[in-house]
């Protein structure tokens, strides 16, 4: 059973340290799955897949929307977990109800205008339920106090698939193949985790459910629009493309989001500090600062390696489509610096209970962003949906700077580490580009190029960081201590 504590008694530093481990390993791990995905099946399989997973994903975002209210709410001082955790089940599992009824009802229509075929509505099923499970466990060990758990979970289960889909390989070949591994291994971790945290659900009683419903009237839109803001692409591509175009762009997308996902991981441990602290009435928040601008730095030293390394990685993943996977992974890749800001203080404005800021900021880059790949999607594919990401992030970004000024009075950039992580990207970048020439000039195969690029990439840029910035040696020393703390208790 895992102690429950209140937010406010988070480290943030340590709490940062242990998510980002995780967030690594779990995001290495899903950056690979989509080559894997598509290694394992057919580009046009792995199109399909993903379609089918995001599109999931974006129905059942209510869901989310209250297991949000959970982690929040929950992470409050005083606040009892027991009845949000019941009201979250409640509600996933009447939502699950009423979109299986719609979803029966619309089969032919569904059918007949989509990549679904009939034999992937109850893969598909089962699939909704184990994502529903997730975003209700995920939010759960984040109210209890846990966030960085989130990321060790995501990392097992990342783990167990791609060591399952591999093992299967010549046995798989359909989307309804990776539906069902996905969701198998999804459920089969996720529930003995539910039960083992020790939390039980009890009805929520009217406190409960006025507390959760200020913030969830909301976070389920605000969740709605997070979605589509961030898959807007393959949504799009899904309708006026191929299904080739959606695995390009999908796979592009999950390579170069390697950073912004590592700040999104980030995000979880700073909503709850900020919720704690906001909650005893702390308004300042003098960590935010530099909480998310260091929290943007792992997406500096991915556009760099990208910058260096674009048509290695290109020749990998999908040959014969070289030129468009290299201008899609780098558009993602640059504009991800901007995503990874705005991630960060968006959650931020939510922990202090402004969930409404984060729905109209992506609210307007959907509405100026969704038209470029409408329009260009048909002629030039995973570059146009990279394109129309691109714009969509830059109108979020120039939002949330807006937004941030009234809710916390200044933007939260601290300008030492931003200079520090910029000139990090150009030394990273030289020294990625010299690698890449030397290994490619020895005859030596795009994989290892592109291995050991990406180690003296992380070297190069890890190394000018410690060399020139207290913070990050202070990031440093204290991660090491942990690690050391860790292993000593494993190891005796």
């Amino acid at each position: 059973m895992v102690e429950q504590r209140d937010g406010d008694e988070i480290d943030l530093l340590d709490s940062s340290i242990r998510t980002t481990s995780g967030a690594l390993v779990s995001t290495t791990l899903f950056v690979l799955s989509g080559i894997v995905y598509a290694f394992v099946t057919s580009p046009a399989a792995t199109g399909t897949y993903f379609f089918i997973a995001l599109s999931v994903s974006l129905v059942l975002r209510p869901i989310r929307g209250i297991s949000q209210a959970l982690k929040k709410v929950g992470s409050e001082r005083g606040e009892l977990v027991g009845p949000y955790l019941g009201l979250a089940a409640l509600f996933a599992l009447g939502y699950l109800l009423i979109v299986g009824v719609i979803v029966a009802a619309l089969a032919g229509v569904i059918v007949r205008n989509t990549v679904v075929s009939p034999g992937l509505l109850a893969p598909i099923g089962l699939f909704a339920v184990s994502v529903a499970l997730s975003m209700i466990v995920s939010s759960l060990v984040g109210a209890i106090g846990y966030p960085s758990v989130e990321t060790w979970l995501t990392s097992t289960q990342s783990a167990i698939q791609l060591i399952i889909l591999l093992a299967l390989a010549p046995t798989l070949a359909t989307a309804v193949d990776l539906l069902l591994v996905v969701a198998g291994v999804r459920l089969a971790v996720l529930g003995p985790v539910a039960v083992a945290l020790g939390v039980v659900p009890t009805l929520p009683d009217r406190h409960a459910v006025e507390r959760a419903w200020d913030f969830a009237k909301w976070s389920i839109p605000d969740q709605i629009f997070d979605r589509l803001s961030y898959n807007m692409p393959v949504y799009v591509l899904g309708v006026v493309a191929t299904p080739a175009a959606v695995g390009i762009y999908e796979a592009a997308d999950r390579f170069a989001d390697f950073g912004a996902t590592i700040s999104w991981h980030l995000s979880s441990p700073l909503l709850t500090k900020v919720s704690g602290d906001s909650s005893v009435g702390d308004t300042h928040l003098a960590y935010l600062d530099g909480a998310v601008t260091g929290g943007t730095g792992v997406t500096f030293v991915v556009f760099g390696y990208l910058l260096a390394a674009h048509d290695v990685v290109a020749r990998i993943a999908f040959a014969g489509s070289e030129t468009v996977f290299s201008a899609t992974v780098l558009l993602v890749g640059g504009v991800n610096i901007l995503r990874g800001f705005w991630t960060l203080t968006s959650h931020a404005i939510e922990g202090v209970g402004k969930p409404s800021v984060s729905f109209r900021t992506k609210l307007y880059g959907l509405v100026f962003s969704v038209p470029v790949p409408a329009i260009f999607g048909a002629e030039f594919g995973a570059v146009a949906g990279a394109a129309g990401y691109a714009v969509m992030n830059l109108v979020i970004f120039g939002y949330v700077l807006y937004y941030s000024r009234s809710v916390f009075g200044r933007i939260p950039i601290e300008p030492k580490v931003a200079t520090a992580l910029t000139v990090g990207l150009g030394v990273s970048f030289v020294l990625t580009t010299g690698a890449v020439a030397g290994l490619s000039r020895a005859g030596l195969s795009p994989i290892v190029v592109a291995s050991v690029a990406a180690v003296t990439c992380l070297v190069g840029f890890g190394g000018f960081l410690v060399a020139v910035s207290t913070s990050a040696r202070l990031v440093a020393v204290r991660a090491a201590t942990l690690w050391r703390s860790r292993a000593r208790s494993l190891f005796g």
